[in-house]
């Protein structure tokens, strides 16, 4: 294919990205994606697009291909209008992994809508820098459960020990999988300080905190959680037994 016609190509597969069909939209994605780096300067200019599909479109393709080029107009479009666009401009600022975009994806945790900071919290762990910490410790505290949850996850992933107090704090989150996360986070960080609230943890109503709580006591690797663990696999719950068992023998029972 000649130059020409593939500009011409490349251009009609960025106008079918405002199809109303997905299945038309899907396809001319994965098409672009395919050409590779060639089409990185159509979907930089794409992402100023009127459609807000093409635009979101163009940003999941440049988290796709991962190319540098994309980075500074990934963080320009992070003040797209749009919260749909915003979250696959977080995503592929994530994808880039470069860590330029860690300061405009704190900012984006920090003030965009829920669904985009779930996105920003989970870019910052996939750029796993310590600057990101206190916004995400800050997260911990917000009014939607999935941001909780996902700041919880990145703190476990950063490692960073000052989330400890304020994870130990998430593990009374009236939600589920908040808390669950929040003991996985703590298991990941050896924080043994949280041993009581996790032992405590296996007997709480959500099979996501147990589940979590068994698999962080075994990370603890202290030998006071061999108790409560067998007593804890006492039950007709076949993936929390499991959990229970793999902590048992992390910590040296082997009759597990």
């Amino acid at each position: 294919m000649s130059g020409s016609d593939n500009t011409v190509y490349v251009s009609r597969l960025i106008l079918e990205l405002a199809s109303t069909s997905h299945d038309i939209r899907e396809s001319a994605a994965i098409d672009l994606i395919e050409i590779g780096e060639e089409v990185v300067p159509y979907l930089i200019e794409a992402l100023h697009h009127s459609n807000w599909r093409v635009r979101q479109y163009a940003a999941w393709g440049l988290g796709q291909l991962a190319d540098a080029r994309g980075l500074n107009p990934l963080i320009t479009a992070l003040n797209d209008p749009n919260d749909a666009v915003q979250e696959k401009v977080t995503a592929a600022l994530g994808e880039l992994a470069d860590k330029t975009a860690v300061e405009p994806i704190i900012h984006i945790l920090q003030t965009a809508p829920a669904n985009v900071q779930v996105v920003a919290a989970e870019a910052l762990g996939t750029l796993n820098d310590k600057r990101a910490v206190p916004a995400l410790i800050a997260a911990l505290g917000h009014a939607d459960a999935l941001v909780r949850s996902a700041a919880a996850v990145t703190l476990g992933s950063i490692g960073d020990k000052r989330a400890i107090p304020a994870l130990r704090e998430t593990l009374n989150d009236p939600n589920d999988w908040a808390r669950g996360n929040a003991a996985k986070a703590l298991g990941s960080l050896r924080a043994v300080k949280a041993f009581d609230s996790l032992v405590i943890l296996l007997n709480a109503d959500g099979h996501w905190s147990r589940y979590f709580s068994a698999w962080a006591l075994g990370e603890l690797r202290d030998p006071r959680a061999v108790g409560p663990l067998l007593i804890a696999s006492n039950t007709k719950d076949a993936f929390f037994k499991r959990h229970c068992k793999e902590a048992l023998l992390k910590l040296g029972y082997r009759k597990a």
